[in-house]
């Protein structure tokens, strides 16, 4: 049990038909409560952080990604279930190298403007240098849409080309692909229309496990299907948090802060406290996905 090769547990969830549950943390009360949902659940699960996010250089605050790597690796380390830690989505390449180096199970470094063949060679480089220090690398081919929540606005994507995603994992040895077939980043309110028979073919020509990114958007009677046809992570995130911040606002509508003591509300970690109640909803949050990724019960 606990910390695990990302390898391994993909490869498992690929021969057992379920699809390990990638929950993306953002302090460490969310990565607690993302490891005590699959606890729960007594399920493999991967967790970590967003490398765009911890790098972003317009940061109020800056960001040590050699913390954030210890505290993913000693939660996962001390968790009853499988749990796998992965920097995800580096825009920057120096980031997913430096991902390596701190000891995230696996990286993952994007880019859509770049040319597919510079982006290929790129990523060998960083795949050899990732597997000289067992860690395994996740890429992309294809490009998610994108939704703005705050205009209501989609950006396009483009779908994943099957022949140009073999060629891509043939030339560069990733151990993960995350492929573009109708899911979208970010999408609340509404569901992404996944195109199965792309993903069929996909799954049938791409040797490696492949992973659905905007898992929020994707409607969770579409997973199992997605599934079958070669899934085997699904990235949530937006909807984690959500969750969350509607716990806090009706936190604030049933509570009369001001006639309270501050440490009762933050801090003491009793039933009063906002941190504890934004992290139940978190933990049903997360069991709702594995539940729907059929991974309860899969912990070996």
């Amino acid at each position: 049990m606990s910390l695990i090769g990302a390898r391994e547990l993909l490869e498992d969830a690929r021969k057992r038909r379920y699809a390990v549950g990638y929950f993306e943390a953002w302090n460490l009360e969310s990565l607690c409560a993302i490891v005590r949902a699959a606890e729960l659940a007594h399920a493999p699960v991967m967790t970590g952080f967003c490398g765009e996010y911890l790098a972003n250089p317009k940061r109020a605050f800056k960001q040590d990604l050699a913390l954030h790597a210890t505290l993913a690796t000693m939660v996962a380390q001390s968790a009853s279930v499988p749990v796998a830690t992965l920097l995800n989505e580096c825009i920057d390449m120096s980031v997913a190298y430096r991902g390596v180096s701190v000891g995230f199970s696996m990286v993952m470094f994007v880019s859509e403007a770049m040319a597919i063949e510079a982006l290929a060679a790129r990523t060998k480089k960083l795949v050899e240098f990732a597997h000289a220090c067992d860690v395994a690398v996740e890429a992309e081919v294809g490009s998610l849409g994108l939704a703005d929540q705050s205009t209501g606005k989609q950006r396009q994507g483009w779908l994943t080309d099957p022949r140009q995603a073999a060629e891509f994992v043939k030339e560069t040895g990733a151990d993960a692909l995350a492929v573009s077939v109708g899911n979208v980043h970010f999408l609340e309110g509404e569901r992404a229309s996944l195109d199965f028979n792309l993903l069929e073919e996909l799954h049938r020509q791409v040797p490696v496990p492949l992973v659905l990114h905007g898992g929020t958007g994707v409607d969770k009677a579409d997973f199992g299907p997605a599934i079958e046809h070669g899934i085997a992570k699904v990235n949530v995130g937006s909807s984690l948090k959500r969750a969350v911040i509607e716990s806090e606002q009706r936190y604030f509508t049933q509570h009369d802060v001001e006639r309270m003591n501050p440490n009762d509300v933050l801090g003491r970690g009793g039933k009063l406290d906002i941190a504890v109640q934004s992290q139940a909803a978190l933990i049903d949050e997360v069991l709702s996905y594995i539940r729907a990724f059929g991974g309860e019960n899969q912990a070996n």
